[in-house]
Order: structure tokens, then C-alpha cells, then sequence
């Protein structure tokens, strides 16, 4: 079993829709995957899904319910454990508490291969518990600047905290994969001379009207349109997730080596007409 904390420095940089459809590639490669929603009381996950709400986290700790009651699988084999909105019994959990559901949700997932925590943004208790129980840290960010130095704290706190732990960067809502990889160059760049360490690339996610529009129709992006851009970009990430390493490379793809081809051939005609 291989636990992951996705995480970001701040909300709003699409890091839930990420963590479901990321469960999702990795379930289509015929991996067990359980996806708990690590944001406690507000969670978002079962909404990505589509899923009605039955037994939850909530119902587990307030009526001592086993945890194996509150799993509802997906269409695409995930199977989710949500928090229960509105819980005041889990906003009112102490560190200690959340250690000892973690505990119980390690324990649970022995017949996983994948363990993923879509957990809250930001730093504090909320988060610390859950990367200090994973494996690896997969940190969500945005080109935004207030996202980047965000994301630059977390993965500092998230190492001062468990120096072991891996942690690798995805770059959401970019224009293009050149954009992606020199934003993520940026944050490793900063990562090696303050803290003198190795951050991995995961990947980089096109900005794509086609995840707005699965959220609105509560449905994962991974699931309902597997061929959109987003979908296509983060099969590098669940790829480095699963040990295969993201290509350093960044290639053209041939609709972009056709505008170019395209843009080139016509500066000529331009110069000509100007004259």
C-alpha cells in the first residue's frame, strides 16, 4: 500500500477535482484505490462524484460505526470515504482524534494499493496528521503568485515536519505544457537554494473548460471526458505518482508545430502586402 497527501497552500487551485480524477486514472489501471477526504467537515470529494451521501466519517466517530460502512464506490471502481459536511463533532477534533481516525483508515486500507488523502488547503492540524502518515506529498499549485509562495510554506513546514517524505509538484490551469514546466522550474529553482532540496515534477494540467464543466455536472473529469486535455495531462501525473518518472523533454504536440509551420510561412506575405 502506497499512501499520498494531495495538498495545496491555498484553496481555489482545483486541487479536489485533481485528487478525484487522479484516483481514477489510477483505478482504470486496474489498481486498488480508496480516495478518503481528508478535509473534515467540508469535503467535496462525494460531490465530484455524484455520490448521495449515506454513512460518513461523521457517523463513524459521533455514532462509533465501523469504516468499512461509510466506503461508497465509484462508477470508475474508486472507493470513497467522505467527511460529512457540516460535522460539528470533526471541526471540533482535537490533533490527537484525527491521529487516531488516520490510525484507523491505515489499518483499513492494507487491502489498498493506493491510499489517496484529498486533504484541507493550507497548513496546521488539520493537514500535518495526514503527510505525516504518507508516503509522498503531491502539491497542487497554480501560476498565481500567492499560490507559489503558499505552496513554497507547505512544502517547507511539510519537510521540517517529516524530512523523509517525498513530494512532488503539478502546476494547474496552465495555457501549455511550456508554461507548466517553466512555472515548476521557478519553484525548484527556489526549493534547491532555500532548502537545499529536490522537488520532482509530476506534471503540468491544462486550464480546460471541460473540468468546470464536469464539476458542474458532478462528475470526476477523468471519467466523463478521459480524452480532454486535462485528462491527458494528468496521466503524467498519476504515472510519476505510480513511480514512472515525467519527462523532462517538452515537445510540440502537431497542432502546435502547425501553427507555428503556419505562422512563420504568413510573416512573409505580411512584409510583402506592407510594402
Amino acid at each position: 500500500m502506497k499512501t499520498v497527501a494531495v495538498c495545496s497552500g491555498k484553496g481555489g487551485v482545483g486541487k479536489s477535482a485533481l485528487a478525484c480524477s487522479l484516483a481514477t486514472i489510477i483505478a482504470k489501471d486496474e489498481k486498488k484505490v480508496l480516495l478518503f477526504d481528508a478535509n473534515l467537515a467540508l469535503p467535496n470529494c462525494d460531490m465530484y462524484f455524484g455520490l448521495e451521501l449515506g454513512c460518513t466519517i461523521g457517523h463513524v466517530v459521533r455514532d462509533h460505526r465501523e469504516l468499512r460502512d461509510a466506503v461508497m464506490t465509484t462508477a470508475s471502481g474508486v472507493d470513497l470515504i467522505s467527511g460529512g459536511s457540516g460535522w460539528k463533532e470533526l471541526a471540533l477534533m482535537s490533533e490527537q482524534e484525527v491521529e487516531s481516525l488516520i490510525q484507523q483508515v491505515i489499518e483499513f486500507g492494507k487491502s489498498y494499493d493506493y491510499v489517496i488523502f484529498d486533504c484541507a488547503p493550507g497548513l496546521g492540524s488539520r493537514v500535518y496528521p495526514f503527510l505525516q502518515q504518507s508516503d509522498s506529498c503531491l502539491l497542487v499549485t497554480t501560476g498565481d503568485a500567492t499560490s507559489l509562495m503558499d505552496s513554497y510554506a507547505l512544502l517547507k513546514s511539510a519537510w521540517e515536519l517529516k524530512p523523509t517524505l517525498h513530494a512532488g509538484l503539478v502546476v494547474n490551469h496552465v495555457a501549455n505544457a511550456v508554461q507548466g514546466r517553466q512555472l515548476a522550474k521557478e519553484v525548484q529553482t527556489i526549493v534547491g537554494q532555500f532548502l537545499s532540496r529536490e522537488l520532482d515534477f509530476w506534471g503540468s494540467v491544462r486550464h480546460d473548460v471541460t473540468v468546470a464543466k464536469c464539476c458542474a455536472e458532478r462528475k470526476a473529469f477523468a471519467e466523463s471526458n478521459p480524452l480532454c486535455h486535462a485528462s491527458q495531462d494528468l496521466v503524467d501525473t498519476a504515472n510519476a505518482v505510480m513511480g514512472e518518472a515525467v519527462s523532462e523533454t517538452i515537445e510540440l504536440s502537431m497542432l502546435d508545430r502547425l501553427k507555428n509551420r503556419f505562422s512563420k510561412s504568413a510573416e512573409p506575405e505580411e512584409e510583402t502586402a506592407a510594402a
